[in-house]
């Protein structure tokens, strides 16, 4: 992650929830992923707002660390749920900070910005326990793809398909346990509104150099991607989890 990244999330932090139904999807989603038996000592990596947070504090455990690069995004949480005494707030870039060994580290819709995910997940295997556990979501390479197209610009987000993250968790030295591929549409008013509503959920997929350029992207955009139920936009959305068998 970045300080542009920090900034675009602390930006937005008081509007984040009404945009991010996306994430709030794939919250609950990567839900299913939990144990049964909860391990008693958590990390969750880029917690927000608390999308991914509040199934967790559903849970019979013991500790809770609760990471997030963005404070503002931190305050927005705390205002709309209570913390337990239980849970430890820990601001700042998750591939730089060092943890307290965990049972278990979760991570919703967050490896996207990282730099490096891959040796990012090494790093984060070193901090969880023998026979601990892994579970994360993130979004594929088939994400905003006709958005992309008609831009012509890369993502800033770093999108590696469901088999490049198997060999990411293997040479980690973790061992998959589960994972899960789903497409998922959204759909807006307008383009304009799509291009609004993945600012305010802290990303800025495009940098125009003129108004007649924007115009233009939407425009097309328009004309191309428009249905009954609005302009759209398709996401595939990917889910893991993984053991550290010892």
């Amino acid at each position: 992650m970045n300080i542009r990244i920090e900034l675009n999330f602390s930006k937005y932090a008081h509007v984040y929830d009404k945009n991010a139904t996306l994430q709030n999807a794939m919250a609950g989603e990567l839900s299913s992923f939990l144990p049964q038996n909860m391990p008693k000592k958590i990390l969750e990596i880029g917690c927000g707002t608390g999308a991914f947070t509040k199934y967790l504090l559903d849970k019979p455990v013991q500790k809770i660390f609760l990471n997030d690069i963005s404070e503002k995004m931190i305050e927005c949480m705390k205002l709309k749920m209570p913390l337990p005494p239980y849970s430890q707030i820990i601001v700042g870039n998750a591939e730089l900070l060092n943890f307290q060994m965990v049972d278990m580290i979760t991570a919703n819709a967050v490896f996207q910005w990282f730099k490096d995910p891959k040796d990012s997940l090494r790093r984060l295997k070193s901090y969880i326990r023998p026979n601990g556990i892994l579970v994360f979501s993130t979004f594929g390479p088939s994400s905003l793809t006709e958005l992309r197209g008609i831009a012509g610009i890369n993502s800033p987000a770093a999108l590696f398909s469901d088999n490049e993250w198997h060999n990411f968790i293997e040479e980690a030295g973790l061992t998959l346990n589960t994972s899960k591929k789903n497409s998922y549409t959204t759909f807006f008013s307008s383009t304009l509104e799509l291009l609004r509503n993945l600012q305010q959920m802290g990303a800025t997929p495009i940098r125009m150099t003129s108004l007649k350029e924007l115009r233009k992207l939407i425009k097309k955009y328009d004309s191309n991607c428009s249905s009954k139920q609005g302009v759209y936009a398709n996401w595939e959305l990917l889910y893991f989890s993984a053991i550290n068998k010892q």
